[in-house]
């Protein structure tokens, strides 16, 4: 099982001027043309905001290149530490690089942020991503099997189904494939 990443802001996340709108609105482009590299380029060429540092990150791990891509979410998250699909996100990255310690960390990081809720919406910031706590708990516990610690990733999987709502039932199935897999 992969981790499951964030999302992508669709806005620039800050104030712009025309010639940095332009390379955001090229890098979008780029992205979405499967062209990473030369979203890559664009998004450089933008003021750097939470926004299109965030899409770095998120380009950069697209085109394979996790550890730039942490560099990334680490500048949004001295932008906004509050941010917890970054923390997700760099978790991701953390994850396929084999650093499982530092991934969970930055999952229960993002639990943090999320309070209390099952959910986080971030259309409001311009992103078009939902961070559900049942994504989190079931990364985390993807870290934690990595780490040998198979208990407490089958506790994080139980925690997981618990959060299962309408929203998120789709998510059962690798849920109990995960708990299959840790041969208790």
């Amino acid at each position: 099982e992969n981790p499951h990443p964030g999302g992508f802001f669709r806005g620039p996340g800050g104030t712009m001027g025309d010639v940095s709108l332009l390379h955001w609105r090229e890098g979008v482009n780029s992205f979405n043309a499967g062209n990473y590299q030369r979203a890559i380029s664009e998004f450089q060429g933008a003021a750097p905001t939470k926004g299109v540092l965030f899409n770095l990150g998120v380009t950069t791990a697209k085109a394979k290149d996790d550890q730039t891509a942490i560099g990334h979410f680490d500048s949004v998250l001295r932008l906004d530490s509050s941010l917890g699909v970054a923390y997700l996100t760099r978790g991701v990255c953390k994850h396929s690089l084999g650093q499982y310690p530092g991934a969970l960390k930055d999952y229960d990081r993002a639990l943090d942020t999320m309070g209390e809720e099952s959910v986080v919406d971030y259309a409001g910031e311009g992103l078009p991503f939902v961070l559900c706590r049942v994504d989190v708990l079931f990364n985390k516990a993807l870290s934690l099997k990595r780490m040998g610690r198979v208990h407490e990733a089958a506790d994080c999987v139980k925690q997981a189904k618990e959060a299962v709502d309408g929203h998120t039932k789709n998510r059962m199935a690798n849920l109990d494939r995960l708990m299959g897999q840790l041969n208790l």
